[in-house]
């Protein structure tokens, strides 16, 4: 990658960055501010840290791998703002978003404002969620927004660390990002990304291709400083 290029792109966009041709953490940081369409924050601050540590062994050491990534990312954090799920719905937007499952505005009304309730909902009973309090337990976190028992296992089992007994450990900006590359590398992601197919990355990430105009958008976003 032309570290100094896009150091000059972050730079005259207004970040906070030395252009001196070398990534680190306040380059990777402001690039994550920029992809997510905010300023540095505590949050970017921590991955940028954390992805100065662990981009380069997944293999996200290419323009088209890191925007691919980043923009994925973006869709599950809101734009970098949130590590952890927002389940506070209003009765409509449940009805909008899982009309399955809640089928009418009175159906929904006992889990609106109720993230406990919902996440125990919409998540209990499946994922490896077995225990009454799961959905809500192992609700979505991270990067790529980790959901249920199973995948927590899986995860921990990948980075060495007991997720399932702590599932908050994926709230921290380092574990987080972590988690992320791990699942990233596990599934083979860069191919995806290195033939820039935008609908195979979010199936990859997502499962189906919930979000994915949204993931253009931030990829579009990302390929104007990493090019």
């Amino acid at each position: 990658m032309d570290a100094r290029a896009i150091q000059t792109t972050l730079s005259a966009a207004g970040y906070p960055v030395v252009v001196d041709g070398q990534l680190g953490p306040k380059s990777y940081s402001a690039l994550f501010a920029f992809v997510g369409r905010g300023a540095v924050t505590p949050l970017t601050t921590a991955l940028g840290k954390a992805a100065d540590q662990f981009f380069i062994p997944a293999g996200l050491a290419s323009p088209l791998r890191l925007a691919h990534a980043l923009a994925q990312w973006a869709v599950e954090t809101g734009g970098y703002t949130r590590m952890e799920e927002d389940l506070s719905y209003s009765a409509a937007r449940l009805v909008a978003v899982w009309p399955n499952r809640f089928p009418t505005i009175a159906a929904a009304a006992p889990y609106a404002n109720n993230p406990v309730a919902l996440g125990n909902k919409v998540y209990g009973g499946r994922l490896g969620n077995s225990t009454v309090g799961d959905g809500y337990f192992y609700r979505g976190r991270g990067l790529t927004q980790l959901t249920g028992r199973s995948n927590y296992a899986e995860a921990g089992a990948m980075i060495g660390l007991d997720l399932v007994g702590n599932p908050g450990l994926v709230e921290d900006p380092a574990t987080g990002l972590r988690v992320a590359c791990a699942y990233w590398t596990a599934r083979n992601i860069n191919a995806a990304a290195d033939a820039d197919d935008v609908a195979r990355v979010r199936l990859l990430i997502n499962g189906g291709s919930n979000g994915l105009d949204e993931a253009k958008r931030y990829l579009a976003r990302a390929k104007q400083v990493l090019r």
